[in-house]
C-alpha cells in the first residue's frame, strides 16, 4: 500500500511506518558494452539496491532523513500533525501529509488545510510542497492551485528553518486566496440547471457520438453526486455554488474514471490525478470557473 494514513507529531514513527527508513547514493551508469555514462548518474538505495531514477552527476539527492528533519521543524513552526505518509513510483518519489488548520465554511461540513512536503529522487523536482484540503464528511481532497513550493537548490536545505518559513508563507498565501473563495461560493445561490451547464462546460464539446455519450455519463454522476451526495442536504451546501463544487470535488475523486498502465497500484493512480494530474486540472478549472467574476482588493491576501 502506497499511502499509510496516521495521526501523529512522531517524526521518527512516521517515518518508519513509511517504510522512509533507507538512504540514497549515486551510481556510476554503465552500457552494456562496458561504457560509462559520462553526464548522467543512478540514483539508488542502499539497503536494497533498488533503482530510483537517472540524475546528472553533478546532481545531490537529499536524505529521507533531512526531508524527516524538515517535518520535525514544520510541526514546531505550526500546531499540526502529520496525518499521511506515502511513496509513488516504487520509492522514487516520498511524501509526507501534514493538517495544519481546519474550516468550516459551512456549519456542520468540516475541511482539513493540509499541506504536503515531497522529495524526489529521480530528478523530477526537489524539495517541493502544496497546499490541499480534504472534506471530511466525503473524504475528498483537493489541489486548489498551481502554484507549488519548489527548492531545486538541494543545497539550500541546510537552512532548515528558512526552508519551513517559506513553506509556511506559502501555505497561508493559497490558504487566504481559499478562504475568501470558499466564503464567496457559500454566499451564492446557483440552481440545479446553472450547475450542470457549468459542470458540462468544463469539457470539451463532444465530436463524436461515442464522446457525446460518455459526456452525458458523467452529467449524470455529477447530477447525483449534487442532489444525493455526502453533504448535499446541509443547509448552506445546497444550492450554492459552493455545493456545486463540492459535487465536484466528490465526482473527481470517487467516480472520476483513470487510466492504469504498467501495473501501478490503482489508489495510487489516482491520488496522483487528484494532486497532479487531469483531476487536479478539472479542480482547478472548475474552482477557476465559478469563481471568475469574483474581485479581490490586494489586502484581501496579505499575510505575516
Amino acid at each position: 500500500m502506497f499511502m499509510t494514513e496516521l495521526e501523529t507529531t512522531d517524526t521518527t514513527f512516521a517515518m518508519n511506518e513509511a517504510g522512509h527508513n533507507f538512504t540514497v547514493e549515486k551510481q556510476a551508469l554503465v552500457t552494456d558494452q562496458g561504457i560509462d555514462a559520462p553526464n548522467h548518474v543512478g540514483i539508488v538505495r542502499t539497503d536494497n539496491q533498488e533503482y530510483l531514477g537517472t540524475v546528472g552527476k553533478g546532481w545531490e539527492p537529499v536524505q529521507p532523513e533531512a526531508i524527516y528533519e524538515l517535518a520535525e521543524s514544520m510541526l514546531e513552526a505550526t500546531d499540526g500533525h502529520i496525518n499521511g505518509v506515502f511513496k509513488m513510483f516504487g520509492s522514487s518519489v516520498m511524501g509526507i501529509s501534514f493538517k495544519i488548520a481546519d474550516r468550516e465554511y459551512v456549519e456542520g461540513d468540516p475541511i482539513d488545510l493540509n499541506f504536503i512536503m515531497m522529495n524526489a529522487f529521480d530528478g523530477s523536482h526537489g524539495v517541493a510542497g502544496h497546499a490541499t484540503t480534504t472534506r471530511r464528511i466525503s473524504q475528498t481532497v483537493a489541489n486548489p492551485s498551481k502554484k507549488v513550493y519548489n527548492l531545486r537548490h538541494t543545497k539550500n536545505v541546510a537552512n532548515r528553518m528558512q526552508v519551513v518559513k517559506n513553506m509556511i508563507k506559502h501555505f497561508k498565501k493559497e490558504i487566504a486566496i481559499f478562504d475568501k473563495k470558499m466564503e464567496r461560493l457559500v454566499a451564492q445561490n446557483m440552481s440545479q440547471q446553472e450547475a450542470v451547464d457549468w459542470f458540462r462546460g468544463l469539457f470539451p464539446a463532444p465530436k463524436t457520438k461515442r464522446a457525446e455519450v460518455t459526456l452525458e455519463n458523467q452529467v449524470e454522476i455529477f447530477i447525483d453526486c449534487l442532489v444525493n451526495g455526502y453533504g448535499s442536504d446541509i443547509a448552506g451546501v445546497r444550492g450554492t455554488r459552493y455545493g456545486a463544487y463540492q459535487a465536484l470535488t466528490e465526482y473527481i475523486n470517487h467516480h472520476k474514471s483513470i487510466r492504469i498502465f504498467n501495473d501501478r497500484d490503482e489508489e495510487e493512480v489516482r491520488f496522483q490525478s487528484i494532486h497532479f494530474g487531469s483531476g487536479s486540472d478539472l479542480n482547478q478549472k472548475g474552482l477557476s470557473t465559478l469563481t471568475s467574476s469574483f474581485t479581490f482588493n490586494e489586502d484581501d491576501f496579505m499575510i505575516d
